[in-house]
């Protein structure tokens, strides 16, 4: 008698099956939008969440963020020396072209190698209440770019005891590093989803940034390869990503292939990942 009056109180008291919601209604652009909108309600929370996450990474240290700075900088100085002799380089321009190159591949890679772990790292949120995983890729972009601002101290420093002005070209780096951020955030995206899904995807994006580092030109200008093989760079976006900021930050104009690629390269790269986040936002919370 007991379970029949348990049955029957479920029946009357349970949700009738049309009167489920699912937490995500919509085609994948909707949900993935949707999400978006939240990630900006959240703002606040990321914003912080970021700026807290920078300083106890260094906190009880003397030089804080910019340890890696100062790394940085020790790697600038040995390369540039032993490349502009392996390269017949004049040291000066070459060690501008060199400290300018690697800064702002540390924001690239970081954006790469780090955004595979974006998700993971988030388990206890994410299973905790609903919240937009887009956050978290704005999140990784806002500490990338806070890191990014202490090496380009390292920047003017260079600058400043070289007696170099890059002149009015310097403020098109501005969208440029807009650019790099954008795309930051549909990359850090996609490989958070993979990284969580596919656990190897992490070490494999690592080697593969580090093979990108000598394939794209960082410590060599793209003119050494000459016109046989200038394909290996027209043809490697992260080149015209780091085109875009580099050039202006040594006093020059970016070429219109550059700007176009940077572009292609956000609105291609951003559509296809708002396509796959939106089939897989419900699903994520069970590859955890």
């Amino acid at each position: 008698m007991v379970d029949l009056t348990i049955r029957e109180t479920s029946k009357q008291t349970g949700p009738a099956p049309s009167s489920f919601i699912s937490p995500a209604p919509g085609g994948p652009f909707a949900v993935a939008m949707q999400d978006i909108r939240d990630a900006f309600h959240y703002s606040p929370v990321w914003l912080h969440a970021g700026w807290v996450e920078v300083v106890w990474r260094f906190r009880r240290t003397r030089l804080g963020p910019f340890w890696h700075t100062l790394g940085l900088a020790v790697f600038v100085i040995v390369m540039g020396v032993i490349w502009s002799k392996v390269l017949k380089q004049d040291p000066v321009s070459y060690f501008q072209y060199v400290s300018t190159s690697l800064i702002i591949w540390s924001l690239i890679s970081t954006l790469a190698n780090d955004g595979t772990a974006i998700l993971i790292n988030g388990q206890y949120t994410v299973l905790a209440m609903r919240y937009p995983y887009i956050a978290f890729a704005f999140a990784h972009v806002w500490r990338s770019f806070l890191l990014f601002l202490h090496h380009a101290v390292l920047y003017a420093v260079i600058m400043v005891a070289t007696f170099y002005n890059p002149g009015g070209a310097l403020l098109l780096a501005i969208p440029g590093l807009l650019l790099v951020l954008a795309n930051g955030v549909w990359v850090s995206l996609l490989f958070g989803m993979i990284g969580l899904r596919r656990r190897d995807f992490g070490p494999a994006v690592a080697s593969g940034m580090q093979l990108l580092l000598f394939a794209t030109p960082i410590f060599w200008q793209k003119d050494l390869l000459g016109a046989q093989y200038a394909w290996v760079s027209d043809y490697n976006p992260f080149y015209h990503l780091l085109n875009v900021v580099r050039e202006p930050m040594l006093g020059r104009v970016p070429t219109t292939e550059s700007w176009l690629w940077a572009c292609g390269t956000l609105v291609l790269g951003t559509l296809a990942t708002l396509w796959l986040y939106g089939r897989k936002r419900d699903r994520i919370v069970y590859w955890y």
